[in-house]
């Protein structure tokens, strides 16, 4: 606020003054007061008031003068303050200009020496090229060859490292829990044949089986579909089926035949329904020892008579129902040894093989078909899983599910469990071998499944194969077979590389 705007306001007061006083003396009876009083009293009040606005404007000219000081003041040290950030900005300018001069001379360095550098690259190639004999393509062809050569002896090196090191940490314990598991199962095994076998007291009764020109015997065969052999061997009859429940149902019929002595095609019919009405007590029987054994009370009465069939079905020449009971016990074992779910796995051992009772009706793989089953009935996916995927061509998803696995090669590839026909042996042991001389080709001199299909020997040709390419094609072969191959148990690969030298001495 300026001088001038405060002498204005002080005047403006003092005129304020004397026009109220002028206003009060209208209502003040001055008849009584002489005049030169007025007067003096009205120059008092003046004078006062006009002496108390000179001070209140020296007052405030005061606060005005030392405001005035104080922003020039700051002005200056404001203007000090812009004038250095000034400094520092063209001294930061004159700094960038200097770096950048500084690059621009680098960059220029840079490229003249790339250049002295291609061309010394080039020279030195057209030099390598000369005292190598080789040309780059050439060069950079056997420098691949040597990259692709160090890397299968790496892989080499890595699988031997990662084989002992499974063996030594898991050796130990895989014998420990395997040992204790099938010590701990014991179970016996009979090998079940295509022919049943009824023992006759009197070579009579084998004519009263045939009748008249063959009656009996052809209404008894053409019920039952098993084929009646009498004449083969003395004091017996030979059912011959390759359907164990159809040949069963002829044992029992016919066994009742000869011991109630009436035969005749009315009788053999009547005889025949009974009989299988006494199979179809004992599948529901079978069935439900089974499920006992499983822990399953409350398993579907559908899967129950399936699974009550396994008595008479064999895989391999063994039966099937001895081979799941001997797996549950075996995968139970196991899964209480590594902490796993018992009760899970002992279900999906029963239930594993259970595809085998329809194999006949329907063309897909026994474990595929098993896990249809249990969809079917709305089982657990995990369970499921662990059904289906015994044979590792699905994968299993959990551990229970590889158990299972376990369990099922334990108890097939044990001595003495199964047998093959010749035709299923032969097939087997031609596909070992093909799958190894598609994987080896040229580097191969000869192969030779031996000890059953449960060992392959691969002969290399020693000039073509390297000591460390031996591992990785083992490894191949072996992944190839499991792949492509259906055999019980393990398939021992080993790839031989030999080399002979031969003088004659004369």
């Amino acid at each position: 606020m300026n001088i001038g705007i405060l002498l204005a306001v002080a005047l403006a007061s003092v005129a304020l003054t004397f026009v109220v006083f002028k206003f009060l003396l209208r209502w003040v009876n001055i008849e009584n007061i002489p005049q030169e009083q007025i007067e003096k009293i009205a120059k008092q009040m003046l004078k006062k008031r006009f002496n108390e606005a000179e001070d209140e404007l020296e007052v405030r000219r005061g606060k005005e003068d030392r405001r005035v000081k104080q922003l020039r003041k700051e002005a200056v040290r404001h203007e000090e303050i812009l004038v250095e950030r000034e400094k520092k900005i063209n001294r930061r300018s004159q700094s960038l200009n200097d770096k950048s001069s500084e690059l621009d001379s680098r960059e220029r360095a840079v490229k003249d020496n790339s250049q002295r550098v291609e061309k010394t690259k080039v020279r030195l190639e057209t030099e390598l090229e000369r005292i190598s004999g080789l040309t780059r393509e050439e060069a950079k062809k056997k420098l691949i060859e040597e990259i692709d050569e160090g890397i299968v002896n790496y892989e080499a090196k890595k699988i031997r490292q990662a084989e002992k090191m499974a063996e030594e940490v898991s050796e130990d314990k895989a014998q420990h829990i395997l040992v204790e598991s099938m010590q701990r199962v014991v179970t016996d095994y009979v090998g079940e044949t295509t022919t049943s076998s009824i023992k006759v007291d009197d070579e009579k009764v084998k004519g009263r089986v045939i009748g008249k020109e063959g009656r009996n015997i052809r209404a008894f065969e053409k019920i039952t579909g098993v084929e009646v052999i009498v004449d083969e061997s003395p004091g017996s009859i030979v059912l011959s089926s390759f359907d164990p429940l159809r040949r069963e149902i002829a044992r029992v019929a016919m066994s009742n035949l000869i011991k109630d002595g009436r035969i005749h095609p009315g009788f053999i019919e009547e005889t025949i329904r009974k009989a299988k009405n006494e199979i179809s007590q004992e599948i529901k029987k079978n069935g439900q020892i089974l499920a006992e054994e499983a822990g399953w009370p409350g398993i579907d009465v559908n899967l129950l008579k399936l699974i009550g069939k396994f008595k008479y079905r064999t895989s391999y020449g063994q039966s099937l129902m001895s081979h799941t009971v001997e797996v549950m016990r075996i995968g139970a074992v196991i899964a209480a040894e590594v902490g796993a779910d018992v009760e899970l796995v002992k279900r999906a051992c029963l239930l594993h093989d259970v595809g085998k009772v329809l194999t006949h009706k329907v063309d897909s793989p026994h474990h595929h078909i098993s896990g249809q089953i249990a969809r079917k009935y709305l089982l657990d996916d995990k369970l499921v899983n662990a059904i289906e995927a015994h044979h590792l061509d699905i994968e299993p998803q959990s551990i229970e599910a590889v158990i299972v696995y376990l369990a099922d090669a334990i108890s097939g590839s044990r001595p003495g469990a199964r047998k093959d026909n010749y035709e299923q042996y032969i097939q087997r042991i031609e596909g070992i071998e093909k799958a190894a001389k598609e994987i080896a080709g040229d580097k191969l001199a000869d192969v030779f499944a031996i000890r059953a299909g449960r060992e392959l020997r691969v002969i290399v040709k020693p000039a073509l194969v390297s000591d460390d390419e031996m591992t990785v094609l083992a490894k191949d072969i072996a992944t190839q077979i499991e792949q492509t191959q259906s055999y019980p148990g393990n398939v021992v690969v080993t790839v031989i590389r030999e080399t002979r030298t031969t003088k004659v001495a004369k």
